[in-house]
């Protein structure tokens, strides 16, 4: 008997030795792979997750020299999407990438510019190539290629029984697969504000997707379609600081209030509450607060009443922007009283627009969100399944 005791006594400390011996992330969650400067880079199946900390150009050179491999592989697709491609609609000069890349960049604030800097210094990749990846999204909305396929969907209350899950279709054109290998990016820098995690293509630093450690979680739809306005601050950039500045719904939405976007845009927001859907034209904002009691969806046109603005060209989107929409507000009122997360993913997000759900050849990333438990899910559909990655234990890491 006492053999047996000492043998588990035994047992007992070596497993707590080599608990204590692994990472913080529990196995089969996501796996350390690296460290550099006090950044750390992780894995949760296909998406990298990184953990960035501590001034901004701190952060950017973590950045740089924990992903610099999907840095290069990004600018090399670059050249054979745009530069090199034999389809004459997709092909663009250098000259017009490298100015879309800067009039971007000029426009940013100091510190994400500080960000891009740090990049340079540890990828080895020269700014101006820096500044083409980061530029990524921007190319087909300027050359015409894309003029909106995004959706959206937050339920909450008589929908989930409990807090909010969020769906979201990130949509492009289809050769933009070619660059989908998923980044997770957390900043945690040192200036006080919120850590806040981006969901992006690797290099890509504004919010188009994201949340942060307050679970307040934002994504950005095309809108009406209106031109730029040049002189404004990007509205990606503006989205960014918002994840950092700001905890709730309630302070959100006087900042919200207080903008005028650069580009027309429908920006859908939660917090672990509830959900709205903001439609930002280029001189005002008008916020949708739900389409029946616990739910709001958005495509790429404006919904709210008071708009007084001509539809989009049905030439362009033959009536899909509502088709997308009516397909989630559909599938929402079937699953009415019983969405979780997985029925997010396999009920609504996965069914095709042919079906009648939202999904097309156009989708690129999704994301699935709970923001009361800090946790997400991406999708590259065709290529990465849903895959969790619990933002949590990261925005507490210490």
């Amino acid at each position: 008997m006492r053999m047996k005791v000492r043998a588990v006594a035994i047992v007992s400390a070596l497993l707590m030795s080599i608990a204590i011996a692994l990472p913080v992330f529990a196995a089969g969650e996501m796996k350390h792979q690296k460290s550099f400067e006090g950044g750390n880079l992780y894995r949760a199946g296909e998406v990298r997750v990184l953990e960035l900390t501590g001034s901004y150009r701190q952060m950017g050179r973590q950045y740089g020299a924990l992903v610099k491999d999907d840095l290069q592989a990004m600018h090399t697709t670059i050249g054979e999407v745009f530069l090199n491609n034999l389809d004459k609609k997709r092909r663009m000069s250098g000259d017009e990438l490298n100015t879309i890349a800067r009039a971007l960049f000029d426009r940013y604030p100091r510190r994400y510019k500080e960000i891009l800097f740090g990049m340079v210094e540890t990828s080895d990749i020269e700014l101006d190539k820096i500044l083409l990846v980061n530029a990524l999204e921007w190319f087909p909305k300027i050359n015409r290629l894309s003029y909106g396929n995004c959706s959206g969907i937050a339920v909450w209350g008589p929908y989930t029984k409990g807090p909010v899950i969020f769906g979201r279709n990130d949509d492009d054109d289809p050769a933009y697969l070619a660059f989908a290998r998923p980044v997770v990016a957390v900043f945690k820098p040192n200036d006080g504000s919120i850590p806040a995690a981006l969901i992006n293509y690797p290099g890509v630093i504004y919010n188009a997707t994201g949340m942060n450690a307050d679970g307040l979680f934002m994504e950005l739809n095309s809108g009406n379609e209106m031109g730029f306005s040049l002189n404004r601050i990007s509205v990606f950039t503006t989205l960014f600081s918002y994840l950092q500045e700001y905890s709730n719904l309630v302070d959100l939405d006087r900042a919200m209030r207080s903008t005028l976007v650069d580009m027309s845009s429908i920006i859908n927001v939660a917090d672990p509450t509830r959900g709205y859907s903001y439609e930002c034209s280029l001189w005002d904002t008008k916020r949708r607060d739900q389409d029946a009691e616990g739910i709001v969806a958005a495509a790429n046109e404006y919904s709210h009443p008071d708009w007084n603005i001509t539809p989009l060209d049905p030439k362009k989107d033959p009536g899909a922007n509502q088709f997308r929409k009516g397909n989630l507000l559909k599938l929402g009122a079937k699953y009415k009283g019983a969405i979780t997360p997985e029925v997010m993913m396999k009920k609504i997000m996965d069914v095709d627009i042919k079906d009648g759900g939202a999904t097309h050849a156009g989708t690129i990333f999704q994301v699935v969100a709970a923001p009361a438990d800090r946790k997400i899910w991406v999708k590259v559909p065709g290529h990465v399944d849903w895959t969790e990655v619990p933002l949590g234990q990261i925005f507490q890491k210490k």
